[in-house]
């Protein structure tokens, strides 16, 4: 591949640019790649092509185009029968713990403690409840989860300090630095009426989907605020947002985790108009979509909220945090806080990090 194709291609999946301790803490993106795609094209693949474009959570956009498109009218089948929902449910709970594992295996050492990535032991049985009860929690999820529960700043001390786990052992090595700068968090809500203004913001102006805004506040969305968790509010350091996601991954493979499934849904918004969404591994996931007047069968506009434009908003919670971090003196400690703020937040995207200007 030549040096202008990879290029082009950089430019096509976008990148941020990540200065802590300034005040434009986070520039760049990615394009609005999903309405370039599809528009002027069947709805009925719309599903298709979008799980192939953002690959990393396919199966969450899949699901997410089947609900906008089916809603807005494309297809007869405006009701799902339990079972189909059953079947989503489950679909969404293997991908979303697939996620996690590759991200704490793959990441969390390039992030939170700049070593080489791990392999997944025993892959075959990757994310059963008896491999996350060794491998991830060092015990059964439904007493890792009692005492985060309990106390999520507790469980996660005692547990690093005696877990012989990778996961604790990365999360102990990295408290250090993970644990000492706050910000309390802005959970994205997903209820009726937010739905009905995100879709009307959505429709109402393409560059929202670039930089969401609700009810003009920048918020964030991950693991940390699933609306079913009441300590939402007490993930205020990089560290225990990095906790919740091993949290999450005790949730989803508890024998019990019906309380804490997946959501996901849709609504019709306005003639041939709809918003489908989802929770994944990084948040809230949001298509919306238009359908031709003339042809219901095609698509007009299409748009893709992701947790990375929620969660890397230019005013937001990471970046005000990472805009408070002193850049001197520069002992290393600008580059740890900054890898653990953005293993906790997350990009699906690229992202470098400048601290020459810093």
């Amino acid at each position: 591949m030549s040096a202008a194709t990879q290029a082009a291609l950089a430019a096509l999946a976008g990148q941020y640019r990540v200065r802590p301790g300034r005040q434009d803490s986070i520039v760049g993106g990615r394009p609005p790649l999903a309405a370039a795609l599809l528009r002027g094209q069947p709805a009925a693949t719309a599903a298709s092509r979008l799980s192939a474009l953002f690959a990393l959570c396919g199966l969450a956009h899949r699901l997410c185009a089947e609900l906008a498109v089916c809603a807005a009218g494309a297809s007869a089948e405006h009701e799902r029968e339990d079972a189909a929902n059953a079947a989503h449910a489950t679909m969404l709970t293997r991908e979303t713990l697939a996620v996690h594992l590759r991200c704490i295996w793959t990441d969390w050492p390039l992030r939170l403690a700049a070593a080489a990535p791990h392999r997944l032991p025993d892959v075959e049985a990757a994310g059963s409840p008896g491999w996350v009860a060794r491998h991830v929690l060092g015990m059964p999820a439904r007493q890792w989860l009692a005492h985060w529960t309990d106390d999520p700043r507790d469980c996660l001390s005692a547990w690093s300090a005696r877990a012989a786990t990778f996961p604790a052992r990365l999360l102990a090595d990295c408290r250090a630095h993970a644990d000492t700068t706050r910000a309390t968090p802005r959970p994205l809500v997903i209820d009726e009426a937010r739905l009905s203004e995100l879709a009307t913001a959505i429709a109402g102006s393409p560059a929202f989907a670039q930089a969401p805004l609700q009810r003009g506040i920048p918020v964030e969305t991950g693991v940390w605020t699933r609306s079913d968790d009441p300590r939402a509010l007490d993930y205020d350091t990089p560290w225990l947002r990095l906790g919740a996601r091993v949290a999450d991954v005790a949730r989803l493979v508890a024998a019990d985790a019906g309380a804490g499934a997946l959501r996901f849904g849709a609504s019709n918004c306005a003639p041939g108009e709809a918003l489908g969404w989802c929770e994944m591994a990084r948040g809230v996931l949001v298509h919306w979509v238009r359908l031709a007047p003339d042809d219901a069968a095609r698509i007009e506009d299409y748009r893709v909220v992701a947790p990375t434009e929620w969660n890397f908003h230019r005013q937001g919670t990471l970046a005000q945090a990472l805009s408070r971090l002193d850049p001197a003196p520069d002992d290393g400690a600008l580059a740890a806080r900054t890898d653990v703020w953005m293993g906790a937040f997350d990009p699906c995207i690229a992202y470098m990090v400048d601290t020459d200007g810093a």
